[in-house]
């Protein structure tokens, strides 16, 4: 690269660098808020929670390098053109591939990025982050239950306690299970507390029954009994406490699944279908780079440099990804439409790579324009009038 492209990249890098830190900070503290209660409980359950937020941090880079990349060279074009740095560069003859070169770098190295953490490292801390979730609910049977509040462990799990008793015992527990849409089971016990049954966690209820509702016929049994173990493990997934979705398989075991893995056997397609993902998640922050030169990467006016340029770039990257899962949720069922995974990426690479160095750039039609500015001119006015009406 020459001296302009090594401006070009580092004023990308840096701000991509910037804003990708910024958001992640932000969904952790949005994360350690809403949790904001685990501050009460054990340093070990504590320790669990933070490890969590640690394991998820790969899925969110994953996730928002490419959209930090497109909104730092958005930045960053809109800003040179402002400041006239476009127009020199355009009338001094620096060709559009040349400004588009430091960009393109970047995206390939986000791009890189996306396809070894699809391989080798999301799947891994998919792996563990579930299983510091089962251990973080089993600390919250165990420190966290409130008396008299029924407590909410899965969409159709719920737990209530009535009183707790010294030495970490449990009165008056009830367990709502309805994750299976053919079984309702309700527990009730006198009395119980959370321990370990061959290294396992366990929820031992004491004198108490289970209930029983089938939901083809409406019919109901009891089951009474002196003791009754949960494993905790059950609370980690409606199904099988081993359990582990396509995306938290390594690559190998997709393509060479278990013959009695119930996904392989039931909905083989899911897994082919993650196997394209994998292989073609790594083309959209080349696609989203595309976009963004396409919306700010020319030289224009000052109007049209600052005028919604984020909300069209950020706008086309997110329906582009919302395409892509929506071809994800698509193979889920039908295998036959896996070539929807390239064509996506790669149709978008195209389209926006003609319109760039066709000299095309995207903005918003000129009557958009002015109808917005009489909308904002109109709410001003309003706002104007509200004010003199609170003085007066």
């Amino acid at each position: 690269m020459n001296t302009l492209q090594r401006y070009i990249f580092g004023r990308i890098a840096v701000l991509s660098a910037g804003t990708f830190v910024a958001v992640v900070v932000v969904v952790w503290v949005t994360q350690i808020l809403t949790r904001i209660d685990f501050t009460t409980i054990s340093a070990q359950s504590l320790a669990s929670f933070g490890l969590a937020i640690v394991l998820m941090t790969p899925q969110l880079l994953s996730l928002l390098l490419p959209v930090s990349v497109v909104i730092a060279l958005v930045q960053v074009f809109t800003t040179m053109n402002s400041d006239s740095e476009m127009a020199v560069m355009s009338a001094a003859g620096v060709s559009r591939g040349t400004i588009a070169k430091p960009a393109l770098i970047i995206g390939l190295i986000a791009g890189l990025y996306v396809i070894v953490s699809n391989h080798f490292i999301e799947p891994r801390t998919s792996r563990a982050l579930r299983d510091v979730l089962v251990s973080l609910r089993s600390d919250l049977l165990a420190n966290f239950l409130q008396e008299g509040v029924f407590t909410r462990l899965d969409k159709n799990l719920v737990i209530y306690v009535d009183k707790r008793l010294p030495g970490n015992v449990l009165g008056g527990i009830m367990v709502s299970d309805t994750r299976d849409e053919k079984t309702s089971l309700i527990y009730y016990a006198q009395s119980g507390n959370v321990g370990k049954i061959n290294g396992n966690d366990v929820l031992v209820m004491t004198n108490g029954q289970v209930q029983n509702k089938r939901a083809e016929d409406g019919s109901i049994s009891v089951i009474r009994f002196n003791s009754y173990a949960i494993s905790l493990s059950q609370f980690g997934s409606a199904e099988s406490a081993n359990f582990y979705y396509p995306q938290e398989r390594d690559t190998v075991d997709l393509f060479y699944p278990d013959p009695n893995d119930r996904v392989a056997k039931g909905l083989p397609s899911w897994l082919r279908g993650e196997i394209h993902r994998r292989m073609t998640d790594w083309l959209y922050p080349i696609l989203y780079v595309l976009i963004g030169l396409v919306v700010a990467g020319q030289t224009q006016s000052h109007r049209q440099a600052r005028l919604y340029a984020f909300a069209l770039a950020f706008g086309g990257a997110l329906a582009y990804k919302g395409i892509g899962y929506t071809v994800y949720g698509l193979n889920r069922h039908n295998g036959d439409l896996w070539w929807l995974f390239y064509a996506v990426p790669l149709g978008g690479i195209a389209i926006n790579a003609f319109l760039y160095w066709r000299g095309i750039t995207l903005r918003i039609p000129d009557p958009a324009l002015r109808a917005l500015d009489r909308f904002g001119e109109t709410v001003r006015k309003l706002r104007v009038r509200q004010a003199r009406a609170r003085a007066a």
